[in-house]
């Protein structure tokens, strides 16, 4: 539906019942929208027209929040992400999610009678695209496209040959491990623990070492953003540890997550972790290094990233600032989040060297120009880090207490 006939059918009144119930103040919403607080005020109480523009606005502030705008008669209906993907396939027509899964499984059908690959074979290709779509896709139509592959790949892991059952576990695994990412990019972090339990489980049932290593180094990776507690992660980390760790993207995820996790403890083992983690980068093959939009490849830049994270939080700025900067130097502009996120790391610096002003300006510039579809749970945990590094002897300034506030309806 185009924007302009959306906008003059919804009321401001149920975008301001959308606000409140998605817990943004109105003055939040002009920050998020950089729409004037005053036209916001006016828009929600009938006298000035709902446009196409404010409407588009207040979709996007939403979605920042997990949320989103439904148009049906006159009037929006608002509902959370996750009842949408779970009763109609994110709001499409007719149950987006059976309906795919049902076409998924006529096409499967056909695939095995005249197709010459086997289905794990198949479903091997298949993850390696949703790998490389993780980056690029909105995690509502990615979490509806992953549901109804899931559907189909439980049935064929009923119903398959045994011979191909442990390719399938595999897949099952990666495939969980997609999903539960996507899930957490939305904020719905007990759906993500629960996928990334069911990713681990299915990795470990394929007895595959490589899907064993990739599914618990990403899901350390994503712990913080879930709520895990840090001991978990470090448990789940070490838990393929004493296994030779090939120089593959897999590995090379292990002993960043595990180092992340042990600067965030304050254990001084991160920065030997670290040094492991960059002789491992510089032995993994050409096309890895060279995959930079694929959760299956392990580019330079994540070597960067997680010397900054580390860095940061252990106080060491200096070398945190030179991490970033050769960060920032090689951030291509399709990867806005995760250069959202190195940015937040000097802003937290910044306050650690007790640039208290300067980094809380940083951290609410960094906020105010990420778009909001790219602005997802990884963001608002990494900016609320700034904060937490404020002394308390400061935490009562002005510019504090605003980012605080803007950070606590997220």
């Amino acid at each position: 539906m185009a924007c302009a006939s959306v906008g003059r059918r919804i009321s401001g009144q149920a975008l301001r019942a959308a606000r409140v119930k998605a817990g943004i103040s109105m003055r939040g919403m002009a920050r998020r929208t950089r729409i004037s607080y005053s036209h916001l005020s006016n828009v929600e109480r009938g006298d000035r027209a709902a446009t196409a523009p404010v409407v588009e606005a207040y979709r996007r502030a939403l979605a920042d929040k997990g949320h989103v705008l439904v148009t049906g008669g006159q009037d929006v209906r608002f509902r959370e992400v996750s009842d949408l993907l779970r009763d109609s396939g994110n709001g499409l027509p007719g149950g987006a999610v059976p309906a795919l899964t049902a076409a998924e499984t006529v096409r499967a059908g056909l695939h095995d009678a005249v197709g010459r690959r086997s289905r794990a074979e198949w479903w091997q290709q298949a993850i390696a695209d949703y790998g490389a779509s993780h980056y690029l896709a909105p995690p509502t139509e990615l979490l509806r496209d992953l549901l109804a592959d899931a559907a189909v790949l439980k049935k064929h892991i009923s119903d398959g040959a045994e011979a191909d059952r442990r390719g399938l576990l595999r897949s099952a695994g990666y495939l969980a491990g997609v999903t539960a990412y996507a899930w957490s990019n939305l904020g719905e972090r007990r759906q993500a623990r629960r996928w990334w339990h069911t990713a681990i489980d299915a990795a470990d049932q394929s007895e595959d070492p490589t899907a064993q290593v990739w599914v618990r180094a990403w899901a350390v990776a994503n712990g913080p953003y879930i709520d895990r507690r840090l001991g978990e992660s470090l448990t789940l980390a070490r838990e393929r540890l004493g296994e030779h760790l090939a120089p593959a993207s897999a590995s090379c995820a292990l002993l960043s997550g595990l180092a992340q996790t042990q600067a965030d403890l304050g254990d001084p083992a991160a920065v030997t972790t670290l040094r492991q983690l960059a002789e491992l980068t510089e032995r993994v093959p050409t096309a890895v290094a060279h995959d930079r939009g694929s959760l299956f490849g392990w580019p330079e830049v994540r070597l960067r990233y997680t010397e900054s994270h580390v860095h940061t939080a252990c106080g060491d700025t200096s070398a945190a600032y030179a991490a970033q900067d050769r960060a920032l130097g090689i951030y291509h502009t399709d990867m806005p989040r995760d250069r959202a996120r190195i940015l937040l790391h000097r802003a937290r610096c910044l306050v650690i060297d007790g640039d208290i002003a300067g980094g809380i300006a940083c951290a609410t510039g960094v906020l105010d120009n990420i778009d909001a579809t790219v602005r997802f749970e990884s963001v608002n945990v990494t900016a609320k880090a700034v904060l937490a590094a404020v002394p308390p002897r400061a935490r009562k300034l002005a510019v504090v207490t605003a980012l605080h506030d803007r950070l606590r309806s997220t």
